[in-house]
């Protein structure tokens, strides 16, 4: 087809400007692309910023982590090593005044119970005492509460089950712990168990350790030193027996007792219990038994087998942390032979500190800081699982200790700041004494003394005589206003000292010049202590630092009988302490 010029030219234009509109078009892309990259510049420039900030951010971060001084180690200390535990004899700490059976008759219906002790529980926890040890409340048919007739039921005298979950709940509310006797050596003679061995029932005629015997001559049967025979008229056999003759010993070689045992741990560890201490642990397993009633030697090795049987059933309870499970026995042997025990598989080994193997300071001619030293350099790792303890319901308590009355403060101080367990017998905190005139052990179990009102202990006749002494010697009074160095207060001051670091985990070392006992606890990371306890009758001047080797720089900031809180040097200033005196210096 052929066009004329002005066609030719007419199509030309259009040519043309499509041309210029995809030229313009374009140019608007153009336009709006250099929009975009100015757009893209402060993205990449703030981009570039943040990665510099950040980048500056890790380095600050790794410059602190290298030359920033790292945490310092901290343990895993469970409930049992570092909290001090209060014993607590319940018929003579605080009567709700409920009817009770007349299980003494001539004193009425003054006898402690389990809500007494729920009703002091604050007091506890004023003092600083987050463990509670409770001896046996299981019903039994003697004074001492250990001729048991039913392990697994408390005692009515001290109240109902009812009473035993609540305050169980309560003390978990008040995140204390709650230890209970555990008597796994004997039962009393009116135990269901006991009438069934008697008649050869099943299992149970091997419950307890019997023996063909002369009715006759029983009397003379004597195993010197570890027990004796009575004779069953009943079973027409004699029965062994560690203790008293109502208190027949268990045949722990027999599985179905064993079990037993075991059976009553979970019984009271699905209540919340927290741990047991085992009761006459010395007469645990018998020897074994001959022909003719005798026993030979053999029961060391058994014994380790119960213990480790028993903390096996605690340890099955110890699901999550928090949750760990205690067995406590008391021994009066010296540390060394202690440690053996801890083999066994028990968490902590009760000993007094002012005896070796049973054996009273009075007995010997050794001084008690010569004795202290002795026993602190002697310890071993296993030194923070002793629990050091006053006294307890069957001995003196720690104001009839040597010279208690005067040192009671001294020992406070030394029983709360060495490594290991303070067990706090109920009233020492205040200074209580044995009874003057009561024979033992009652003189050793009198009511507390809440107050000069009768003692604030029962609104009836006490079941045990009150201390003469209750009138100055009481909760009250310790907690008057005016001196701020009672027996209590400084008890008091020594639970909140044990709370710093050093005293938790610290590492000890233990010095001695003359009557002057000294050591130190140490943490890494942390404040440095020097304990320093004068246990003569008279003054000591002592630097300290040439002694132990501390530094100069020291703060005092616990004084058992003046306010002395003072920062000094040692290279300038000797210290001078008092008769029955103690004092902490804090060093870095």
């Amino acid at each position: 087809m052929k066009y004329s010029s002005n066609e030719n030219e007419l199509e030309e234009t259009k040519f043309i400007n499509g041309i210029r509109r995809e030229q313009q078009h374009v140019h608007l892309d153009l336009n709006e692309t250099c929009l975009g990259k100015k757009g893209w510049k402060k993205l990449r420039l703030t981009i570039l910023v943040g990665f510099l900030v950040g980048l500056a951010s890790l380095i600050a971060a790794v410059v602190i982590i290298l030359l920033a001084p790292k945490c310092p180690y901290r343990p895993d200390l469970k409930w049992y090593d570092k909290n001090i535990v209060y014993e607590i004899m319940p018929e003579s700490f605080q009567d709700s005044s409920f009817k009770n059976k007349n299980i003494y008759p001539k004193k009425g219906d003054g006898v402690g119970d389990l809500k007494g002790i729920l009703a002091r529980l604050d007091y506890l926890k004023d003092i600083g005492s987050k463990v509670l040890y409770i001896n046996s409340i299981y019903e039994s048919n003697d004074e001492d509460h250990k001729a048991i007739v039913n392990h697994t039921k408390i005692d009515e005298i001290y109240g109902s089950m009812e009473d035993f979950v609540e305050l169980c709940k309560v003390t978990k509310e008040m995140k204390m712990r709650l230890i209970m006797d555990f008597i796994p050596n004997h039962t009393g003679k009116q135990s269901e168990w006991f009438s069934r061995s008697q008649n050869k029932e099943g299992k149970y005629t091997d419950y307890y350790i019997w023996t063909v015997c002369d009715p006759h001559t029983y009397g003379n049967l004597m195993v010197i030193g570890r027990g004796a025979w009575s004779y069953d008229d009943t079973r027409k056999e004699c029965y062994f027996h560690q203790l008293e003759s109502d208190k027949p010993d268990l045949n722990l070689r027999s599985a179905d007792v064993r079990q037993e045992l075991e059976s009553i741990l979970r019984f009271w560890l699905d209540k919340g219990v927290d741990g047991f201490h085992v009761q006459d642990f010395q007469h645990l397993y018998e020897d074994e038994i001959l022909g003719n009633g005798t026993l030979v030697n053999g029961k060391t090795d058994s014994n380790a087998k119960l213990l480790k049987a028993w903390k096996s059933v605690l340890e099955s309870y110890n699901t999550k942390p928090g949750r760990e499970k205690a067995l406590i026995v008391t021994a009066k042997d010296d540390l060394n032979t202690t440690m053996d025990y801890f083999d066994a598989g028990v968490t902590i080994v009760r000993v007094t500190p002012l005896s070796e193997s049973g054996a009273s300071l009075t007995e010997s001619n050794t001084s008690l800081a010569e004795h202290m030293e002795t026993k602190l350099k002697n310890a071993n790792s296993n030194f923070k699982r002793i629990g050091w303890m006053y006294g307890d319901k069957y001995s003196s308590r720690l104001t009839n200790s040597l010279d208690g009355p005067v040192q009671i403060k001294a020992l406070l101080t030394l029983q709360a700041t060495l490594p290991g367990v303070p067990f706090n017998y109920y009233g020492n905190e205040i200074g209580m004494t044995d009874h003057p005139t009561l024979s033992a052990p009652k003189k050793y179990r009198t009511p507390m003394q809440w107050n000069s009102k009768g003692t604030g202990f029962s609104q009836n006749t006490p079941w045990v005589d009150r201390n003469p002494d209750y009138i100055t010697v009481n909760v009250e009074t310790e907690n008057a206003i005016g001196d701020e160095y009672t027996t209590l207060k400084v008890y008091k001051r020594l639970q909140e000292l044990r709370e710093n670091e050093s005293f938790q985990w610290g590492t000890m070392s233990a010095y001695r010049d003359g009557d002057l006992l000294m050591y130190t606890r140490k943490a890494d990371g942390f404040p440095g202590y020097l304990v320093a306890i004068n246990l003569g009758t008279s003054k000591v001047t002592e630097t300290f630092h040439a002694a132990t080797g501390i530094p100069k720089a020291v703060k005092v900031v616990f004084h058992t009988h003046k306010d002395d809180n003072s920062a000094i040097s040692l290279s300038d200033t000797p210290y001078i302490l008092d008769p029955s005196h103690a004092v902490v210096l804090e060093y870095q």
